[in-house]
């Protein structure tokens, strides 16, 4: 199987960090955070590794260069949203089903799970799923025809939110134009036959700022 990061955002939540360098060229645990994403895919087995970017490419392309040799890099024309980018890949595509992630990605999901779940539900496009709880900070009412029909102080809610880790059929990513489109339009075109599977792996948002002071604080590296 074959893996691409997606590095091509502008990194806008993380500056004043990515006006000097890409969001994946962050350094957590004294390392660029794409150092973290292509050890995870290296350590699931995955050689064919490209990494596709736009937002300061020739210093990603630089970095990846001198510390990754075999690993590809994807230049982009212009921002086409996380599916979108992927235009710009179609040529590195095989006949088989492909992983994509974000080049921040710090987990320890084991991806041969979910290719083999992807196999089995005969998708076009599995979704690594994570449930997560959240609460609101109100107590709700519930009202019916004026009058309180009961009360939820401060409840708390379970979703099930995307990772950004997919494994998609090349099929699928051949239809890819030159246009914007993310991955939430592109999973819709694709319905029924998008799968999702729900992970209890970790998974470290680095989106932030505030984030990434906290990834900081716990030393995650070894996941």
């Amino acid at each position: 199987m074959k893996a691409f990061l997606l590095a091509a955002g502008l990194g806008t939540r993380l500056r004043p960090l990515t006006y000097f360098a890409p969001k994946p060229l962050v350094a957590v645990a004294g390392k660029a955070i794409i150092d973290h994403s292509i050890a995870w895919l290296r350590g699931n087995g995955i050689r064919d590794i490209y990494v596709v970017g736009y937002y300061m490419q020739d210093v990603l392309r630089s970095y990846l260069k001198e510390r990754h040799p075999d690993v590809v890099f994807v230049s982009s024309r212009k921002l086409l949203g996380t599916a979108g980018q992927l235009y710009y890949a179609k040529e590195h595509l095989d006949d088989g089903p492909a992983l994509v992630a974000p080049g921040d990605v710090l987990t320890d999901l084991r991806i041969g799970e979910v290719a083999e779940f992807h196999k089995a539900e005969s998708a076009l496009l599995t979704i690594v799923g994570h449930e997560v709880e959240t609460s609101l900070r109100f107590g709700v009412l519930d009202v019916e025809g004026g009058r309180l029909a009961g009360w939820r102080e401060k409840p708390r809610f379970k979703h099930v939110v995307s990772t950004g880790i997919y494994v998609v059929e090349s099929i699928a990513l051949r239809s890819l134009e030159e246009r914007y489109l993310d991955f939430n339009d592109f999973a819709q075109s694709l319905m029924p036959r998008v799968a999702v599977y729900v992970s209890n792996a970790r998974f470290y948002d680095v989106g932030t700022l505030e984030d990434l002071a906290k990834v900081r604080t716990l030393g995650v590296i070894n996941i």
